[in-house]
C-alpha cells in the first residue's frame, strides 16, 4: 500500500519529512530530513527516479566562491521516506526560485530570480562625460542533464533574461526597484511536456520554450502589462494555463496551444476583496485534479482564494479564507502549497505560525476546511510524494 510523504522545506534550513495520513486527518513526523540547504527553496520529485530535489535559496550565497547556491538531489528511501544526499551543482545565478523535473526525468530546470541589489560602476559616455551605471544580478532559467540514479550533471545551457519593467522612480536606471532587472520565478513544464514556462516578473513577460535535447529553444513570450508581476503559473488538463499576478493581485487565465507553445489571453480576476487597498503580493496557484476549481494565496490580505474554472477557462470567486497572519514583510507570509493527488486536500505550510496544515476541499463548492496542523520549523516550500 502506497502513503502519502510531504517534504517540507524550511527558511532556517533543511527538509523536513511527514506522512499524510488518509484524508489529511494526521500529519505525523517522521524525523529523518536533512540539514541541507541552508535555505531549502523549491522542492521538484522525480518519481521514476525516486529522487527529490531542492533548490538553495540564499540571497547571499550566490556570491560566495566558497559556498555558492546550489541545486540539490537526494535519494528517496521508499521504505522509510529518508533522504540521503547524492550531488549538487552550482546555481547559474544567484538566488535560485524554482526547479522543476523534465517529462522523462532526464533533464532538471531551474529559475534564477537574482538581487534587487546593484552596483554603480563609473562610465564614460560617448560624447566624453561621466555617468552612473547600474548593475545587476543575471536572472537566468538552466538546464541540468540527470542520470540514471538522479545526480545531476552540470548545466547544459542557460538563457539570460533580459529587460526590465516600469521605474517608479522614473529613472531610467534606479537602483533597488523590485523591477530593476529581470526576476524569473517559476519553472513549469506544460502537460503535453513539449514546453518548458518561465514567468518573469519584472519584463511582465511569460517565456515559452519548447524542450528537446539538451539546449532551449524560445518558443513564444506573452507580454502582460505594465505592473502585473507574472509569478507562477499551472495548468489544468483542458488546455488552460493560470497565472498568479504579484503586483496586481490577479490571476489570469489562458488557452494554451500545445502544438506551438502559443498562449491566449482569456479572463482575469482579482484575488483581494473588495476595497482591500493595504500591500499585497499573490504567491502561488494549485489546481484541483478534476479542472473544477483553482487556489491562489495572498500575502498582506493573508488569505486562500478559490475561483471555479468554468469550461472555457473563465473564472468564479466562491471562496476565500483566512491564513497565517504576517505582522509586517508579506515576503514572509505563506509562499507555498499543495494539493494531494486526489485532489482531497490541501496542504499548506503556515510560516507565519510555524505549522503544516491540512485543509479538506469540499468537491461540490471548492470550500477549505482546516482538519489539522503540527509543529514545523520556519516551513516555506511543500513538495509530495507518494511511495
Amino acid at each position: 500500500m502506497s502513503k502519502l510523504i510531504a517534504y517540507v522545506g524550511s527558511g532556517s534550513g533543511g527538509i523536513e519529512v511527514f506522512e499524510i495520513g488518509e484524508g489529511g486527518k494526521t500529519i505525523t513526523p517522521l524525523n529523518n530530513g536533512v540539514q541541507e540547504p541552508g535555505y531549502a527553496g523549491f522542492l521538484a520529485y522525480a518519481k521514476g527516479k525516486q529522487v527529490l530535489y531542492s533548490v538553495d535559496e540564499r540571497k547571499d550565497a550566490g556570491r560566495n566562491e566558497k559556498n555558492p547556491t546550489t541545486v540539490l538531489a537526494f535519494k528517496v528511501d521508499p521504505a522509510t521516506a529518508g533522504l540521503t544526499f547524492i550531488n549538487k551543482q552550482p546555481t547559474i545565478g544567484c538566488s535560485c526560485a524554482s526547479v522543476c523535473v523534465g517529462p522523462d526525468e532526464n533533464y532538471v530546470f531551474t529559475a534564477n530570480h537574482g538581487k534587487f541589489d546593484h552596483v554603480i560602476k563609473a562610465v564614460e559616455t560617448a560624447d566624453g562625460h561621466w555617468t552612473n551605471q547600474f548593475v545587476y544580478d543575471d536572472s537566468t532559467v538552466v538546464q541540468y542533464p540527470v542520470n540514471a540514479d538522479g545526480s545531476l550533471e552540470p548545466a547544459c545551457d542557460c538563457f539570460v533574461l533580459t529587460g526590465c519593467g516600469m521605474d517608479p522612480n522614473t529613472s531610467p536606471q534606479a537602483g533597488g526597484h523590485s523591477q530593476a532587472s529581470p526576476h524569473a520565478h517559476i519553472v513549469v513544464v506544460d502537460p503535453s511536456g513539449k514546453f518548458l514556462i518561465v514567468c518573469e516578473k519584472a519584463s511582465e513577460k511569460i517565456y515559452v520554450f519548447r524542450l528537446g535535447g539538451n539546449k532551449l529553444v524560445l518558443a513564444s513570450i506573452f507580454q502582460a502589462p505594465l505592473r502585473t508581476g507574472p509569478r507562477h503559473c499551472a495548468f489544468d488538463q483542458n488546455g488552460h494555463m493560470f497565472m498568479t499576478c504579484e503586483f496586481s493581485s490577479e490571476i489570469w487565465a489562458f488557452n494554451f496551444d500545445s502544438e506551438n507553445g502559443i498562449l491566449t489571453f482569456v479572463d482575469k480576476q482579482s484575488t483581494v476583496a473588495e476595497g482591500f487597498s493595504a500591500r499585497n503580493e499573490l504567491a502561488t496557484v494549485q489546481i484541483t485534479p478534476d479542472g473544477k476549481f483553482v487556489y491562489v494565496n495572498n500575502r498582506g490580505e493573508d488569505t486562500i482564494v478559490g475561483f471555479s474554472i468554468a469550461a472555457d477557462g473563465k473564472l468564479t470567486k466562491v471562496f476565500s479564507t483566512g491564513v497565517g497572519k504576517c505582522p509586517a514583510d508579506p515576503k514572509d507570509a505563506v509562499r507555498d502549497m499543495q494539493l494531494t493527488p486526489d485532489g482531497s486536500v490541501l496542504l499548506v505550510p503556515v510560516r507565519p505560525d510555524n505549522v503544516v496544515r491540512s485543509y479538506a476541499v469540499d468537491k461540490n463548492t471548492g470550500a477549505l476546511t482546516p482538519i489539522t496542523e503540527v509543529p514545523a520549523n520556519n516551513p516555506v516550500f511543500i513538495c509530495l510524494a507518494e511511495l
